[in-house]
């Protein structure tokens, strides 16, 4: 077939893959296996964070609007704005990110979107 070249053999096959030959983050095994842990001990639906990102994604205001969507269901970015006196433009960024690391979600509600919190807990990856 013309312009069709072989993939590389250096690609592995996905159909072959072998778990003990991958790299997998000893971290991220160990977060979700404290996610699982806190399932089995009555906390289901966590989201476990690195600290590294928690660190880097709240501050006052975000855990302000976290509070404010745990307790409220505003109808709309601008409707939380409102509702906490902040600029529309400073919320919708701080929810962009919020979105980023799965904590909230948006909710379609005609043409607008009403911020949710996506998890009934979120934890931060113990020190040890």
């Amino acid at each position: 077939m013309p312009g069709f070249e072989e993939p590389p053999s250096s690609v592995p096959d996905p159909n072959e893959f072998e778990r003990e030959d991958a790299d997998i983050d000893d971290r991220l095994e160990f977060r979700a296996a404290f996610s699982e842990t806190l399932t089995k001990h009555g906390y289901p639906d966590t989201l476990v964070l690195a600290r590294e990102r928690a660190e880097e994604v709240f501050h006052d205001r975000r855990l302000e609007i976290l509070d404010h969507l745990n307790e409220h269901n505003p109808d709309s970015v601008r409707a939380l704005a409102q509702e906490l006196d902040y600029d529309k433009g400073v919320v919708s960024r701080d929810l962009q990110e919020l979105a980023q690391i799965d904590v909230i979600e948006y909710k379609e509600t005609g043409r607008s979107k009403a911020p949710r919190l996506k998890h009934a807990h979120v934890v931060i990856e113990p020190v040890v």
